[in-house]
């Protein structure tokens, strides 16, 4: 991981719902906190990678997962990187489409993929970054719309967007 031109990143994708996720916290002693909640079931979806290096979140929202969001994805990635990327990914089906074929020929001076056991979600650490921000945006919160739970996430990406201590060090413990 010395070489300044080889960059190892790990993407995996995530829905965070509208409806309210309770977790524990504090409230005065015999009062029982409310949290509003909506009863529907929309989602918002993200593409996700995370450097190990440097602890810079990429991410990009999605309506669905598939081989053309994906490749769109890659495209985004490899936008905003120089040099060789190493990226780790889950097995997902869109992770090796056919339809993203010639692109990954197209780059594969620049892309190098690895792939994850199956079932392993585990090892893949951009799994915590999604934990931490329901932790921090997501839980005991009520969103009127899903427009608001799109920007509260998009807000809080964007601190994550640039090189940071915090994302590194949670990355780095695998």
């Amino acid at each position: 991981m010395n070489d300044p031109d080889i960059q190892l990143w790990c993407e995996d994708e995530v829905h965070f719902q509208r409806h309210s996720s309770l977790i524990r916290m504090w409230a005065p002693k015999g009062q029982q906190p409310h949290v509003l909640s909506a009863s529907t079931r929309q989602k918002v979806g993200f593409f996700g990678a995370v450097n190990l290096k440097t602890g810079i979140l990429l991410t990009k929202d999605a309506a669905t997962f598939n081989g053309e969001t994906f490749g769109d994805f890659l495209g985004y990635l490899l936008q905003a990187t120089q040099g060789k990327v190493y990226l780790i990914l889950d097995n997902a089906k869109w992770h090796k489409a056919r339809v993203l074929k010639e692109f990954f020929i197209q780059n594969q001076d620049r892309l190098v993929r690895i792939f994850l056991p199956p079932y392993s979600p585990e090892l893949n650490p951009v799994e915590r970054v999604w934990r931490i921000t329901r932790r921090l945006v997501t839980h005991n919160r009520y969103f009127p719309s899903i427009e608001e739970l799109k920007t509260a996430l998009t807000s809080h990406f964007l601190k994550w967007a640039q090189p940071n201590i915090a994302l590194r060090a949670l990355c780095a413990t695998i």
